[in-house]
């Protein structure tokens, strides 16, 4: 076996074999192992591809090739197919199960011409084959495609593995903005002197659907469903402004009607160009029994009076945000005993999925809830929000399309 760690002079060129003179000094580094039985071969291979750049290691039979790959890591693998010991193929298959060569070339260098030979080595791991005897430029031009395939692919799981890495950091981020915004949503449980129900189901990580309770004064309270335009982060950040607008312009000294017109007029200050707001506003006075309900561009209320058929209270309103004076209509009605309002945003009633399958449908949407309210009707109120949703959910295969809030009181 020739020494790897000699370098050879020009009178060392066996007879016959072109040379040239030039090296690519770009491929310097590249370490080739070459292993075959025979001498002669082994020594022209060798000369070939030093003078061509790379560093050679060679081998005379299979179980020193083994032996030489998990010890060194060569770049690319020549093996021939008829070594003793371990023949190319064998040692291949050895190679193949350890995952350190999964990208390194293996090219057999065999004399056999059978087809069957040549299915064997590629069936095995092997990437290419030479017959001998090997021409140079065959030879060099193989080499160098592989090499510049394998490094490719290393290059592109690297990436791939980076861009992993980075997606998992964001997804982490992102999931903390979810936590952070449901965090500032309000909990009906701390208003146990009102029975409320309510189902937030983000499409997104940062969602822009708002909900908000507040207890304006003793026996009074408002309601406030809102949903502003896009997915982006940014989104997180005005649902935040939206708890602070609410919590500034929900009392009981402002009528429905003055509290969306201030909300407009606060949310053309910050949101950006192309930017708007829906919102349904209540006012519950559970002293007097009555509620004040405005609309602002939003899916209408749906009323469930204890005794009577489900309906819609239709409100026409304008979007919030985008104009600097708006129109929106308000409704005041006397409630009794057991009677429900449920308030939601789009995603809901535009998540059902008609005949064709197609979402997006606000007139089939409201026609599906009703018949969802008409199913679970009987339940309590948080079981009637929880069923309506979850049955959405399982329409959608089990991720909704859009942001879905669904909030809901009985008076």
């Amino acid at each position: 076996m020739v020494d790897p760690t000699v370098e050879h002079n020009p009178t060392d060129q066996p007879q016959g074999a072109a040379i040239s003179s030039s090296v690519d000094h770009h491929r310097v580094g590249e370490k080739i192992l070459v292993a075959d039985d025979d001498p002669a071969v082994v020594r022209l291979m060798e000369f070939t591809l030093r003078k061509s750049g790379y560093s050679v290691i060679t081998a005379s039979d299979g179980d020193e090739a083994i032996a030489l790959s998990a010890r060194e890591l060569p770049d690319l693998i020549i093996l021939d197919c008829g070594m003793p010991k371990y023949d190319g193929f064998e040692v291949c298959a050895v190679l193949r199960k350890n995952t350190d060569f999964d990208d390194v070339p293996i090219i057999f260098l065999t004399g056999l011409t059978a087809a069957s030979e040549k299915a064997r080595a590629f069936s095995i791991g092997g990437t290419d084959y030479i017959t001998k005897p090997a021409a140079r430029e065959e030879l060099l031009a193989r080499v160098r495609t592989h090499l510049e395939l394998a490094n490719s692919r290393r290059q592109l799981r690297q990436l791939s593995e980076m861009r992993k890495a980075k997606i998992e950091t964001q997804s982490v981020r992102l999931g903390q903005v979810r936590t952070g915004q449901t965090s500032m949503l309000a909990h009906p449980a701390d208003f146990a002197r009102i029975n409320t129900a309510v189902r937030f189901e983000p499409a997104f990580e940062a969602g822009g659907d708002f909900y908000e309770i507040v207890e304006l004064d003793e026996g009074e309270y408002g309601l406030m469903v809102a949903d502003i335009s896009g997915h982006d982060l940014s989104v997180a950040y005005l649902t935040g402004a939206l708890k602070a607008l609410t919590a500034s312009f929900t009392s009981e000294a402002l009528s429905v009607d003055e509290t969306m017109l201030m909300f407009n007029t606060a949310l053309r200050k910050f949101l950006d160009p192309g930017r708007y707001a829906t919102a349904s506003y209540v006012k519950y006075s559970k002293n007097r029994q009555e509620i004040d309900l405005i609309n602002a561009g939003h899916p209408w209320a749906l009323f469930l009076p204890a005794a009577g058929r489900p309906h819609y209270i239709e409100l026409s309103g304008d979007i919030l945000g985008m104009h600097e004076t708006i129109s929106c209509e308000s409704v005041r009605l006397d409630v009794r005993s057991g009677d429900r309002l449920l308030m939601f945003t789009d995603g809901l009633t535009e998540g059902y999925h008609d005949s064709a399958g197609v979402t997006g449908s606000r007139i089939f949407g409201q026609q599906q809830l009703l018949k969802a309210v008409e199913k679970h009707g009987s339940l309590s109120l948080q079981k009637l929000v929880d069923h309506i949703v979850d049955d959405l959910i399982e329409e959608c295969n089990g991720t909704v399309e859009d942001d879905v809030v669904l909030l809901g009181v009985e008076f």
